[in-house]
């Protein structure tokens, strides 16, 4: 190979790593309790898991070469759910959901993002549990942050609403 080529491959290595770093710090700010996970040989470089379930449901999220996450989060409280991805969609923008999410009740809510391949999908468990799961695969990094971090937001508003009516 030629030694420019060379060269150049090596540049784009360390920005690819770089890269990566970055879309893990900022995926490990966006949901607090998120951190660095033993990566199964079959997943992808990158694995990051609840370090205390429980918090804000458990699970883990997955960043591929493409730095693409895929997040796999279950247990968590359905109107922290159905706040957070309002706020980040819309009302009303998922498949099966005609109005705001915390009004449609238990259910499947799928969206399927043709611009960025992603895939999205919302469960909002049973009344007896009030836990459901939030499940997006190939979903862009900055996407991921955002949605992690409406998560997180909605379960601060939640801990201050239940620590306001005692």
């Amino acid at each position: 190979m030629k030694p420019d080529v060379m060269t150049a491959l090596e540049e784009w290595k360390d920005a690819s790593d770089t890269l990566q770093e970055c879309a893990v710090n900022a995926l490990t700010l966006a949901l607090p309790g998120l951190g660095a996970s033993p990566t199964p040989p079959y997943c992808c470089p990158v694995t990051l898991s609840i370090a205390k379930p429980g918090e804000l449901g458990d699970g883990r999220i997955c960043i591929d070469d493409d730095r693409r996450a895929t997040v796999e989060l279950d247990n968590v409280p359905n109107d922290v759910i159905a706040d957070a991805v309002d706020e980040v969609f819309g009302i009303g923008w998922f498949d099966q959901a005609d109005g705001p999410l915390e009004e449609e009740g238990p259910g499947t809510y799928n969206y399927d993002d043709e611009e960025t391949g992603a895939e999205y999908e919302i469960v909002l468990g049973d009344n007896d549990t009030h836990t459901g799961r939030v499940h997006v695969s190939y979903v862009p990094v900055p996407y991921a942050a955002e949605l992690l971090d409406a998560l997180a937001t909605a379960r601060e508003r939640q801990q201050a609403r239940e620590l306001a009516d005692g």
